[in-house]
């Protein structure tokens, strides 16, 4: 199991609520909007043995918003 958490913000409120939408509703992925929030930044962790579930994470974050941004990827070993 491994642990991924990407930092991604997105261009405008309204992008903000849909992308946070989306990919709450998905399994092993939790949204997490911090405190200091004022630029539309999401914090996406995603917990799975899915090789493939940062790019779906992506996929759907800029399938909503185009100009979303990603400004950091890290990884974590789970346990």
């Amino acid at each position: 199991m491994h642990r991924v958490v990407l930092n991604m913000q997105m261009s405008s409120d309204e992008a903000f609520t849909t992308v946070s939408t989306a990919l709450g509703a998905i399994p092993d992925i939790t949204i997490d909007a911090p405190g200091w929030n004022n630029n539309r930044h999401l914090v996406v962790t995603i917990q799975t043995e899915d090789p493939d579930a940062v790019d779906i994470v992506r996929e759907i974050t800029w399938q909503f918003d185009a100009l979303a941004i990603q400004h950091s990827l890290h990884l974590a070993d789970a346990g």
